[in-house]
C-alpha cells in the first residue's frame, strides 16, 4: 500500500475561531516556534518562518474559508517549483469544542520509516495547536 496520504484529527476544547487564530495571528502562532508569512488570500503564498528567521516551508493557498478551511500546497524548498504535498485543515466547530481535521496528500510515495516519522510529526504538531488554542481560551 503506498504511503501517500496522511489523515489526522484532534479534538480541541475551544471554538473554531480560536483554533484558526493559532494559524493566522502571528502573536499566537509564535508560540509554535515561528509564524506564517502570508496575506491570507487565495492564490497567495504561505510561508513558515522560524524564530531563527529561517524560511522552512513555502506554498500557495488553494482554498481559504476563515474558521472553516485552509488548503495549501507545499513546494520543494530548494527549487520552489516542484509540489511535494497538499495540506488541508478543516475546522469542525462543535460548539464547546472543535475537531481539527488535517490531511496531507503527498506527491510521492514515502518509505515506511519516513511515513512513520511523518505521522509522529503530525501528532506532535496537532498536539501543539491544541495546547496553544486551549491555553488562549483560558
Amino acid at each position: 500500500m503506498p504511503n501517500t496520504l496522511i489523515v489526522k484529527s484532534i479534538t480541541i476544547s475551544t471554538s473554531a475561531h480560536e483554533v484558526w487564530r493559532v494559524f493566522t495571528e502571528p502573536k499566537v502562532t509564535m508560540l509554535m516556534g515561528g509564524h506564517y508569512v502570508s496575506s491570507w488570500k487565495k492564490g497567495e503564498s504561505l510561508q513558515w518562518k522560524g524564530d531563527d528567521g529561517k524560511l522552512y516551508s513555502y506554498g500557495i493557498i488553494l482554498e481559504l474559508e476563515p474558521d472553516q478551511l485552509l488548503k495549501h500546497s507545499l513546494y520543494d524548498m530548494k527549487t520552489k517549483e516542484r509540489i511535494t504535498s497538499t495540506i488541508t485543515y478543516r475546522f469542525e466547530d462543535m460548539g464547546k469544542y472543535t475537531i481539527l481535521h488535517a490531511e496531507e496528500e503527498l506527491a510521492f510515495d514515502m518509505r515506511d520509516d519516513q511515513f512513520e516519522e511523518a505521522l509522529e510529526g503530525w501528532d506532535m504538531a496537532l498536539d501543539t495547536v491544541k495546547e496553544i488554542a486551549e491555553r488562549k481560551n483560558k
